[in-house]
């Protein structure tokens, strides 16, 4: 095999500091920790290419995961010029996470097989990545099956039962827009926020307010960010169909399920749907 200088960054231990040229950009990035997470297992030319994503996938997700647990935080302060930065920054994030796909987009069957084997039938899945499962339930999409691959790990499964019960940032949304004086049922805003989100004609109502009256102006400038972080999602969304449907088709995917049909179904439930829905009456 040609050698591969660039690995040399990779440290024989954990051990850092000046006395081994360690500089304040290596140390602060922990540059030589990062390049001995890439651990190829297959001769497959994009194996790499599908573990360095995979990893940036994870990474995007705890970044968006921080940022609008952030957001959640601002809304239930009424704090929404804050709320709003940062929902703008969570925007730009989901962007580069769309971007993530693409450096295996076109990866064959042939060239997934052999990964596929040596993953075994585990859930391998980024949807089954547990990182992924604390933003689905921050976005409001809920669901307690998400929770069954984790019971091996405790730490893991109570941290996501605590994501699972807690209100989603669309819930703090809808609380917003009760305390200011839009007429939402109490059964929309006390609730139990482990159910799946189901639709309502009055927070549709509601939205639509919103964008007919002048005086919710900094509503509406909260509702198109929303709108905004939930087109960029659907997007990662339909890009993660598309590749599994190119890398292998309509097999059964991971613990004999129906990848695609999965995924598909997943498209179905759009992020804060009443923002959408409400356009048809705009």
């Amino acid at each position: 095999m040609a050698s591969e200088s660039w690995r040399d960054l990779r440290p024989p231990s954990a051990t850092s500091g000046d006395e081994d040229g360690t500089t304040g950009y290596i140390e602060y990035f922990q540059v030589r920790q990062l390049h001995t997470l890439q651990r190829p297992v297959t001769e497959t030319p994009y194996e790499m290419a599908f573990v360095v994503s995979s990893q940036v996938m994870e990474l995007y997700f705890g970044l968006l995961c921080h940022e609008l647990a952030r957001a959640r935080r601002e809304v239930r302060a009424d704090d929404v010029p804050a709320a709003l930065r940062t929902l703008l920054r969570s925007v730009s994030h989901l962007r580069a996470l769309e971007g993530t796909w693409e450096s295996y987009a076109d990866m064959t069957p042939a060239d997934w097989n052999p990964i596929k084997a040596r993953l075994g039938k585990g859930e391998s899945s980024s949807v089954h990545s547990c990182m992924y499962r604390h933003l689905a339930f921050l976005l409001g999409l809920k669901s307690s099956k998400m929770l069954e691959p984790h019971r091996s790990t405790p730490l893991i499964h109570k941290g996501l039962q605590e994501a699972l019960s807690a209100p989603s940032l669309y819930d703090e949304v809808l609380n917003l827009l009760q305390r200011r004086g839009l007429p939402l049922p109490e059964s929309v805003v006390h609730r139990d926020f482990a159910e799946p989100y189901v639709s309502r004609p009055e927070v549709e109502a509601a939205w639509v307010r919103v964008y007919h009256e002048k005086s919710f102006a900094e509503l509406m400038a909260l509702g198109e960010l929303l709108t905004q972080v939930s087109d960029h999602f659907t997007r990662w969304r339909e890009r993660h169909l598309t590749v599994t449907m190119r890398t292998f088709g309509a097999k059964p995917g991971y613990y004999r399920t129906e990848a695609v049909a999965r995924l598909r179904r997943g498209l179905d439930q759009p992020v804060f749907p009443e923002l959408w829905s409400s356009r048809t009456a705009l």
